[in-house]
């Protein structure tokens, strides 16, 4: 890492090295801007390019930057925590790259570096120094990434969907992280690094992927909100804080991909989700179980539930965004999301998690069907006729404490009651909806007992007794 102006000029000034820009900006907290931008011409057969943004921060600035070649994304570089001096390295070659960048042909032609000021509370002085290299050219990786078959049987799966490494800012490297995964047994992995895809790479040379499966993802890191963008094929432009590019539009070039948009911890207080005009038809996943968030939990079910009794079908799932998979509330395996799947493969969750046959869990197993009185039986994320009769909604509950069930109809409290004796073993549960409804949805959350000591007929439910959510079954 750089830490000054003389060590940043002992790195490129070389026989073989060529400073394409140097240059310093005074960024002002007003009036508030999103993006700078400064552009290089890099001439034939550089073998590497590279750049370095120092600054000195003592209380708040975020400030990020991105490398793009003439052909797209070259990859991103952040580092939110910290104070003094700080200097963020971003490099790409043929076969290599620093941390956070993708490797690839060097192409002649106009370069961009993007500073991204995600937040700013002081004014700060940056410098940004855009270099090429022109050693012997190397022969550009390549990127193909292996669709590998973990499971070929179908099942049940659980895994974490938010997790980031060194490559944005977590604390381990991709191999560590994996296989943190693998040894805490987890069955599929997202890593969702800030900005970048050049984790995928990565994961593609890994062995570990004939033990889990892998799943291309990224998180979109903007000043509007977050969002994990899974089953991806290539980059898709994550910086929404420009008039040409909006949310909606990122989102409708994930499904260009038959990938999945998932709206992030969307009561984060500065990461919260601002997007007011973004379409929520456009959203097919959110997190309504954050490890991180704590007693923000407390909203995320409800805004759940709004939109679904609005008829849009999002498929709540959880998620650690864990930073450090070994320690405190980002250790891997404490709430996961399990997804019926027809194979253990990046392909197998994805279709999984987009037909809705989902659930998440910090312990529990769950098998939630419902019945009509013409013995139509259905999971959760498909649709059920009524006609008028009764409902029977049938649950298989694996637990190793006593729980309190909660049945909820279209957002509304249907039923409780307690559910033992929590020995481990399939307990089987039958709840009746004799007048349904012709349209609407069900969906059930497992609790821990917690009985309110002052007024004994009031349960309690909150975050910290979250043992289960559901998704919906629903009813049309």
């Amino acid at each position: 890492m750089i830490n000054s102006s003389d060590d940043l000029f002992l790195c490129v000034r070389k026989e073989n090295c060529s400073i394409l820009l140097d240059e310093t900006k005074h960024i002002s907290v007003s009036p508030r801007i999103h993006y700078i931008d400064y552009s290089v011409v890099v001439p034939p057969n550089a073998s590497k390019v590279g750049l370095v943004l120092s600054f000195h921060k003592e209380k708040l600035a975020q400030l990020f930057v991105s490398l793009h070649d003439p052909d797209g994304f070259r990859g991103n570089r952040m580092k939110p925590g910290g104070k003094g001096d700080i200097a963020l390295e971003l490099w790409v070659s043929p076969d290599e790259a620093s941390e956070g960048g993708v490797p690839g042909a060097i192409p002649a032609g106009e370069w961009r570096a993007q500073i991204d000021i995600e937040r700013l509370g002081e004014d700060v002085d940056c410098r940004l120094v855009m270099y090429a290299e022109f050693d012997p050219v190397q022969p550009a990786v390549q990127l193909d990434y292996p669709q590998v078959v973990v499971r070929p049987e179908p099942g049940w799966y659980k895994g974490e969907l938010h997790c980031h490494s060194t490559e944005s800012d977590g604390k381990y490297p991709v191999a560590t992280v994996v296989q943190a995964a693998v040894d805490a047994g987890l069955d599929f992995l997202s890593l969702t690094d800030h900005f970048t895809n050049s984790q995928w790479w990565k994961l593609a040379k890994l062995k570990q992927q004939r033990q889990i499966a892998l799943i291309r993802s990224l998180e979109i890191t903007s000043h509007q909100g977050h969002a994990n963008l899974h089953g991806l094929n290539e980059w898709v432009d994550v910086y929404v804080d420009r008039p040409d590019w909006s949310m909606n539009q990122a989102a409708d070039a994930v499904h260009d991909q038959q990938g999945l948009f998932c709206i992030n911890h969307p009561f984060s207080s500065d990461l919260a989700w601002r997007s007011f005009d973004f379409q929520w038809e456009r959203a097919d996943l959110m997190e309504i179980y954050h490890n991180l968030e704590g007693a923000n939990n407390h909203f995320h079910p409800g805004l759940w539930d709004l939109l679904l009794n609005q008829g849009h079908r999002i498929i709540g799932v959880g998620g650690t965004d864990s930073h450090d998979p070994f320690t405190g509330t980002d250790r891997l395996n404490q709430v996961v999301t399990w997804v019926y799947a027809d194979e253990l493969s990046e392909a197998g969750i994805i279709a999984g998690l987009r037909s809705g046959r989902v659930y998440i869990s910090r312990g529990p197993e769950l098998r939630f069907t419902a019945r009509n009185a013409k013995g139509q039986t259905v999971q959760m994320g498909e649709s059920i006729k009524t006609e008028g009769e009764p409902v029977s909604l049938d649950l298989q509950i694996k637990s190793e404490e006593p729980l309190r069930l909660f049945v909820f109809r279209d957002g509304l409290l249907f039923d409780t009651d307690l559910v033992e004796p929590g020995s481990g073993e399939w307990t089987k549960w039958t709840v009746v909806d004799h007048h349904p409804a012709e349209t609407g949805y069900y969906r059930v959350e497992l609790h821990q007992v917690y009985k309110n000591p002052k007024h004994p007929g009031i349960e309690w439910r909150d975050y910290t007794t979250t043992r289960l959510i559901s998704n919906p079954v629903w009813v049309k």
